[in-house]
């Protein structure tokens, strides 16, 4: 299923390091396998940047036939797309947010880079319930610090996360401090 990730959005760094996951990262995706990847599953990923939150998704997403990756951004300005008088973009739009409502795992990364208009919380919670009401997973990653991430995600998101998944804090050390050092 790896060779299909990058056709449904997730990134090709995320796909080729599947097989060389460890540490922590790897040993919090097994610890959450198999509620990740069943039905009516919805986690937050917070915690700095670095930690493996999207290579964590990655993994769980390699386990599900029916997966989607977007960024939170990405995904607004295509739904966007809509209200273009151009048929074609608005078709493509109806079609992106068809993809993102019915996949069985979706996972929406750096949710924190929204701009919070009300447009985009309106559209997000709407989707979030959507998924929510077909019991269908839904990854939410972002950099917000653990105590304000029910807050980010607003108060009707964040009762059905809690519900059935809640937020796994990403706390350890990133993968990629030290990465780029010479010695």
């Amino acid at each position: 299923m790896r060779e299909h990730l990058a056709e449904r959005g997730f990134p090709g760094r995320h796909v080729q390091a599947l097989g060389g996951m460890n540490g922590p990262g790897l040993a919090k995706a097994q610890e959450l396998e198999q509620r990740a990847t069943g039905r009516d599953c919805m986690l937050i990923l917070c915690g700095d940047r670095g930690p493996g939150k999207t290579q964590i998704a990655t993994y769980w997403a390699g386990k599900v036939k029916n997966s989607r990756y977007f960024r939170a951004h990405d995904l607004m300005r295509a739904i966007r797309g809509e209200f273009s008088d151009d048929k074609r973009d608005a078709a493509k739009a109806k079609e992106t947010m068809a993809n993102a409502k019915h996949c069985a795992f979706l996972v929406l990364d750096e949710y924190s880079e929204l701009a919070g208009s009300e447009y985009d919380k309106r559209t997000l919670t709407n989707l979030l319930d959507h998924r929510y009401g077909e019991q269908l997973s839904t990854i939410i990653i972002t950099n917000t610090p653990i105590e304000q991430a029910p807050a980010e995600v607003g108060r009707s998101a964040w009762s059905r996360f809690e519900e059935t998944g809640g937020i796994v804090h990403c706390n350890w050390a990133s993968y990629r401090a030290g990465k780029g050092a010479k010695s």
